[in-house]
């Protein structure tokens, strides 16, 4: 759903910071799945402090439509992941699986040595 045609609800107190101190509309991404995954020792995720977060907005009584709107973020798709990732470590991606995760370790670190190297310009590029 698109936060800019959402309907009533969802309006922050006006903010002096923006300068015209209208009240701004408030959305909120979240997806119950996503304590469902791990993320890596290292990675920045951590979803016990994203679901930590959820319950204290609820808590607080800010998860109700007056409050804020709550969005389910869509998953994303191969080409959303291309325009980030080299098509080959996507394509890795989509056919690893947990059973076959430890005979592809080899295959995934000359994969991330040789061609995988991130599209954003913003992302770190792979050692």
């Amino acid at each position: 759903m698109d936060p800019s045609s959402a309907g009533a609800g969802g309006n922050s107190l006006a903010s002096a910071s923006c300068g015209d101190a209208q009240k701004r509309r408030v959305c909120y991404f979240y997806d119950p799945e996503v304590g469902n995954y791990y993320y890596g020792q290292g990675h920045p995720m951590k979803p016990h402090r994203v679901r930590m977060t959820h319950a204290l907005l609820a808590h607080y009584g800010l998860l109700a439509p007056a409050k804020m709107q709550v969005l389910r973020p869509l998953p994303a798709r191969d080409r959303d992941l291309c325009r980030f990732h080299s098509d080959d470590y996507v394509a890795f991606l989509r056919a690893v699986t947990p059973e076959t995760q430890f005979d592809q370790i080899r295959s995934l670190r000359l994969l991330l040595r040789q061609r995988h190297r991130p599209r954003h310009p913003r992302a770190p590029q792979a050692p």
